[in-house]
């Protein structure tokens, strides 16, 4: 029976991580989206999803050159995010537990 709630455990925290990725991906993607359409660079929108989603595109910056322009950088950072979110949706149905008797 432990090893039952293990896996309901794993299952649960998948789903978990699952619905934190997709939301992830809607930020970034929007962020793009805005980065993409703004034509005001003082732009209080593209300054909120900078804020929201930097501590993803932070982590894309860093391995990217100096001086890669923010759209690349968004579009980099939502494909990485797709990727995740893709590995998690296949890591999630393969924990799904067996149905019971």
């Amino acid at each position: 029976m432990s090893q039952l709630y293990d896996v309901l455990t794993l299952y649960n925290f998948l789903t978990l991580f699952r619905l934190v990725a997709f939301m992830v991906l809607v930020y970034v993607g929007l962020g793009w989206l805005v980065e993409r359409r703004s034509t005001q660079p003082d732009s209080k929108l593209r300054a909120f999803f900078h804020i929201v989603c930097s501590p993803v595109t932070w982590l894309v910056a860093r391995r990217m050159a100096p001086g890669t322009p923010k759209e690349r950088v968004f579009r980099i950072s939502f494909l990485a995010v797709t990727l995740v979110w893709m590995g998690l949706i296949v890591l999630h149905e393969l924990a799904r537990p067996a149905a019971g008797p």
